[in-house]
Parts: C-alpha cells; sequence; structure tokens
C-alpha cells in the first residue's frame, strides 16, 4: 500500500470499523474488538521502547503480543496499530512495534490515530470558540484522552494532524505533567499506568483443553498452559 495521508487514514479507518460494525464515531474497546476479531493477544513485559508485535499464519490466524509494561493508553494505540499490519500491510512479517518509525510504521500510525479517534467524534467535544482559534485548553484535552482512551502524546499528535492545534501548543502541552494534571481535574490515573500483566485474550485455553482431552498434550502441559492464563488474571 502506498504511503497513507492523514485523510486516506481517516477513510480507511471508517471503513475498517463499518466493516467491523462499530460506530463511526465513539470510542473502541480493543479488548472487545480482539476478540470479535478472534486475534489471540498476550500481554507480557518487553523492554522500554518495544511496544508490541503481530503475526499472521498462513492459515490466517493472527496474534499479537502487547507490552505490558507500556501504559493502558499507549497499549490501545499498539493494538490498533497492529491492526493496521495485520489487515493492510500486503505481507506482513513479525516485527516488533519501536519508538523509531519510518515507511509503513508511519502509515499504521495515521491509521491507528485515525481509528481509535475519529475526527467526526474529536469535533463535537470541542467548543465553537477552541475551534475558531485552532487552541484546545487542557481541561479539554483531557476530556478527550479518558474518552477515547489514550495516551496524552497520542492524542495531541491526532488534534495536530486534523488541525485543532499548532506545533506550538503541541509541544506547550507535552510539557504538562500529565498524571498531576490528570489528578487535579478529578480523573482516574489508571490510564496513565502499566497494567494487564499476564493477560491472555483468545480461545487459547479452549484450544489447550482441546489438546489435552485428544492426547496430543500431556496433564502437565495442559496445567502450564492453564496456568499462563490464571496468572495474568488473578
Amino acid at each position: 500500500m502506498r504511503k497513507l495521508f492523514v485523510k486516506n487514514a481517516e477513510l480507511l479507518a471508517a471503513q475498517f470499523r463499518s466493516m467491523n460494525g462499530l460506530s463511526l464515531i465513539e470510542p473502541i474497546s480493543v479488548k472487545t474488538l480482539l476478540r470479535k476479531l478472534q486475534i489471540t493477544a498476550m500481554y507480557r513485559p518487553l523492554s522500554e521502547h518495544s511496544y508490541g508485535i503481530s503475526c499472521k499464519s498462513t492459515s490466517g490466524k493472527m496474534f499479537m503480543l502487547i507490552n505490558s509494561n507500556s501504559t493502558r493508553g499507549r497499549q490501545h494505540f499498539t493494538i490498533a496499530h497492529e491492526l493496521y499490519h495485520l489487515y493492510y500491510e500486503k505481507s506482513p512479517e513479525p516485527h516488533f512495534c519501536l519508538e523509531d518509525l519510518t515507511g509503513v510504521e508511519k502509515d499504521a500510525n495515521l491509521f491507528a490515530s485515525a481509528l481509535l479517534m475519529p475526527e467526526v467524534g474529536i469535533l463535537p467535544m470541542v467548543s465553537a470558540d477552541e475551534l475558531k482559534v485552532h487552541k484546545v485548553e487542557l481541561s479539554t484535552i483531557l476530556r478527550l484522552e479518558q474518552y477515547f482512551s489514550v495516551s496524552r502524546n497520542t492524542l495531541l499528535v491526532r488534534l495536530k494532524d486534523v488541525e485543532l492545534i499548532s506545533e506550538e501548543q503541541l509541544e506547550k502541552m507535552k510539557k504538562i505533567p500529565v498524571k498531576d494534571s490528570a489528578r487535579e481535574y478529578g480523573y482516574d490515573l489508571s490510564l496513565y499506568e502499566p497494567g494487564n500483566a499476564g493477560l491472555v485474550i483468545g480461545d487459547f485455553g479452549e484450544k489447550a483443553r482441546i489438546l489435552f482431552e485428544t492426547g496430543k498434550i500431556s496433564e502437565g502441559h495442559y496445567q502450564e498452559l492453564l496456568k499462563m492464563i490464571t496468572n495474568g488474571n488473578e
């Protein structure tokens, strides 16, 4: 696929939402979406600048590994980013999503931003005065990042891409401590913290049970596989 631009990404993301029975304006529950798409996902600790990895088997089965050391907001973005690789990259190969981006990684980021934060969903939440001067207040930024469940940086980049803030305001807002500002406005802080360590999404347990019942794995191996899941859901 050729290089994406913001408007192309917006159209592609809207098409993806429509194809999967999702509202064109409301937030997405990424965990529910993973289950709906039958994508097996595991949350595991990775290195600081490795956000996630995805791969697709020759039979079409899809898998994601997400960094549980990332904040929950960043994890949501990683999942949306990896969906681009799985559904729109011509020949996706397993690779880690890293901090430094080039080529197709930038396209995946544009798609993820548009998927999680559609422009038609953002605009009704921004006041007429803010739209007029292309300057969004901190209170609105907090409301938007909480509503769409994304990180501060992800939201700011998106607002700049759709021309609701300038580069100057983006840099100014990036300097404001995220947790402190959320606390001052009375918001829950879990979005800005790591989480989901060990969580497994998908039919992993069901498949393990079938393998055990058909004699393809031992009871010990089956118990080990179950332990991987139950440890992540404690």
